[in-house]
């Protein structure tokens, strides 16, 4: 018996949001237009422990068009109403969610993460972390199309605050060549290569 648990417990990853991955799904949250082009994709995913209540967190900025997972970020709080009370109010206060499936979230994230890949883009370094929460999704279940890129299927880079676009721009060049990417930056009407 002592070898059987040792051996799992030597399969399941250890530290930081890993704790999490199989603790009961307590509420998943999508920005309701997630799917409009040139819309950012938010989702919240929050797992309650069947022991202590405390509930973990991982929350998703999804750019599909070009970018990926632009940010992401993980919190663990002592119980579900401290959770409602600090991240969960922050984020439906800017902006509507929608309840969602977990499979659907976990499609839309892994998606924006290919796709921005395929470019040249990396993740934002957490999701090493926010991932452990979406793992146990089954993202090939969900049948709801996740759109990526732009007009015509083209990579489309909006200019978001904590864009470098000199260097977005360039790796677009680099990896689909000039004509083959749209950009707006700025507030002005998207410009065509």
């Amino acid at each position: 018996m002592g070898k059987k648990k040792d051996k799992a417990l030597a399969a399941r990853p250890t530290g930081g949001m890993a704790i999490a991955t199989d603790w009961p799904v307590y509420e998943v949250l999508l920005s309701r237009d997630w799917d409009k082009e040139g819309s950012l994709a938010s989702a919240l995913v929050a797992r309650e422990s069947p022991r202590s209540g405390k509930v973990a967190t991982a929350s998703f900025l999804v750019d599909l068009a070009c970018l990926g997972l632009k940010s992401t970020q993980v919190m663990l709080f002592n119980d579900a109403a401290a959770y409602t009370a600090g991240l969960r109010a922050h984020i439906t206060g800017m902006m509507p969610m929608a309840s969602a499936d977990i499979n659907l979230v976990a499609k839309i994230v892994f998606t924006g993460v290919a796709y921005a890949e395929s470019l040249g883009f990396k993740p934002d370094p957490v999701f090493a972390q926010s991932r452990y929460l979406i793992e146990e999704a089954n993202p090939d279940g969900c049948f709801t199309p996740v759109p990526t890129g732009g007009k015509d299927g083209k990579p489309f880079f909006i200019n978001g605050p904590n864009d470098d676009p000199n260097k977005v721009i360039a790796q677009l060049e680099r990896a689909v060549g000039a004509g083959n990417y749209n950009f707006l930056l700025g507030d002005g009407p998207p410009d065509m290569f």
